[in-house]
């Protein structure tokens, strides 16, 4: 039992298998244009990733190098204000030791045949206390020194931070050309 098709069926049959086929191809082409266009925004993701990556690691490195100088200056100046704050204790003791023989102040006025042996001591005491101003002075220029190296430092670092911000600016282009990239 065969099926007789018509001319008129036949070529029906055909157009609409011609009309099949070309749906199909657009369909394909679609596909590809979308699998091309996936695929693109892939690569661009992925150069994006690494270049942040690449980004991020040479900021950290530029900060790892400039920390450890930091680092160095900033036990200098601890080191400094302990040696200050031995000085200061120093003094305490010593203007404890003034506060003393001050006390006895009133007794020298009823006693001033002491009055004598105080003034002595409270001589050697001023001489102590001299001579902690003069290790004062010393330590003040030492900090002194110590902060204008540190001036200087500073100065050396700003073109490299300033470098850095340029840098950073220089690397992000290619961020700024995928940002007016569009599927």
């Amino acid at each position: 039992m065969g099926m007789d098709l018509s001319v008129e069926q036949h070529e029906a049959l055909r157009r609409g298998a011609e009309d099949f086929k070309k749906a199909m191809a657009v369909r394909s082409g679609l596909n590809l244009r979308v699998a091309k266009r996936v695929t693109a925004i892939l690569r661009v993701g992925m150069i994006s990733l690494a270049v942040i990556a690449i980004i991020f690691l040479l900021m950290l490195w530029v900060m790892n190098s400039r920390m450890n100088f930091m680092v160095g200056v900033m036990n200098t100046m601890n080191a400094q204000f302990i040696s200050m704050a031995k000085d200061m204790a120093a003094m305490r003791a010593t203007i404890t030791r003034m506060d003393a023989h001050v006390a006895s102040l009133p007794v020298i006025v009823v006693q001033v045949g002491t009055m004598q042996e105080t003034v002595i001591s409270l001589n050697d005491d001023i001489k102590s206390i001299s001579k902690e101003m003069n290790g004062i002075q010393k330590r003040m220029t030492q900090i002194t020194s110590h902060v204008d190296n540190m001036t200087q430092t500073f100065r050396v670092l700003d073109p490299g931070v300033q470098g850095i911000g340029v840098d950073v600016h220089r690397m992000s282009r290619p961020m700024k050309l995928f940002n007016g990239m569009g599927p």
